[in-house]
């Protein structure tokens, strides 16, 4: 059996997956015992793995129209993967695992398209104007202050892998005289509130947001940037074995410091 088909115990697992796909969709994707893989056959089995625990996602959404949406986003992403475009499928992916998991919510764009190739016709986007973000593009694209942040945040996240220590989610701020600290808080949604309440006050001109899907030896780690008139930008890189491999840098529209 192909590695990349199984079955889910929960929608934790369900997202642990989703993000191995990000990171491996269309031609990355490796056997734990590096033996020589077949990308195309290993890609089928993966969507069709995803859309076989599609069941986890539609208990949590509940709302019709947007399963619906949902699963065409799932198409959507394959067919461009199929096509070889790396990036519209691993952005529409990435817009499917925010309308599930909203601390990873896009902004609509994809989501535009599905509604119309499932319905026919728009209701729940009519209204939206579509943005030229997302787009895929180089650590170069960092504004100076994210360059900073980023490399204390891969610093930090290096020295935990070296060391073989659980990985816990931390926020550093970049404070405007220039001083990076790190935000204690209690949960994703308070911090948000936090950081745009310093920055309103001129007190911070930066956040790092460093997390890890997945846990033990292998997973994904996840860095998100803002800072005040750029572009949020994504940086996501495979764990195996402790080792980090290069990162894809996604920019998008920002989220918190809008």
């Amino acid at each position: 059996m192909n590695m990349y088909s199984r079955n889910f115990e929960s929608l934790g697992q369900y997202h642990d997956f989703l993000a191995t796909i990000l990171v491996s969709a269309p031609d990355k994707f490796r056997s734990w015992d590096d033996r020589l893989v077949n990308q195309q056959v290993t890609l089928n089995a993966a969507f069709d793995t995803l859309r076989s625990g599609f069941h986890f996602a539609e208990r949590k959404v509940k709302d019709a129209r947007t399963v619906r949406i949902l699963r065409e986003l799932i198409e959507m992403s394959y067919e461009a993967y199929v096509k070889g475009d790396a990036k519209t499928g691993a952005h529409t992916l990435q817009e499917y695992e925010g309308m599930i998991w909203p601390s990873y919510r896009q902004p609509v764009k994809y989501a535009v398209e599905a509604e119309r190739r499932a319905f026919g016709e728009l209701e729940m986007y009519a209204d939206v104007i579509v943005s030229p973000y997302p787009f895929e593009g180089t650590e170069q694209d960092l504004s100076p202050e994210q360059s900073k942040l980023y490399a204390v945040a891969t610093a930090r996240c290096l020295t935990y892998f070296d060391r073989r220590e659980d990985f816990k989610p931390f926020v550093l701020l970049l404070e405007t005289e220039g001083a990076v600290r790190e935000l204690k808080f209690r949960s994703w949604k308070s911090a948000q509130t936090e950081i745009r309440d310093l920055a309103v006050h001129g007190q911070i001109i930066c956040f790092a947001r460093t997390e890890v899907v997945a846990s033990g030896m292998s997973g994904l780690v996840i860095y998100t940037l803002e800072s005040t008139g750029k572009p949020q930008v994504s940086a996501r890189a495979l764990v195996k074995n402790y080792s980090v491999e290069p990162p894809k840098f996604h920019l998008d529209q920002p989220v918190v410091l809008r």
